[in-house]
């Protein structure tokens, strides 16, 4: 049997506070295909990046726009 594994995507945000982490945790951890998520606020493009299951980029990106951010997929 194959096992599946995530795909990786990675975004471009404005959330760079802990406030910020702490408002859109709540939609990262309630998306059941988001397997895991992290934001690099070290990195000067406040680095998302995600491990997912059947979630496309424009989903995550909707995710992101609809707790009040900016999110561009990074390719």
């Amino acid at each position: 049997m194959k096992k599946l594994f995530p795909q990786v995507f990675v975004f471009k945000t404005n959330i760079n506070q802990e406030e910020d982490i702490l408002k859109i945790t709540f939609r990262m951890d309630e998306e059941e295909r988001i397997k895991r998520w992290t934001i690099d606020r070290s990195d000067c493009d406040n680095v998302l990046r995600i491990e997912s299951h059947n979630l496309q980029p424009d989903e995550i990106i909707e995710l992101v726009n609809q707790a009040g951010y900016q999110c561009e997929e990074l390719v």
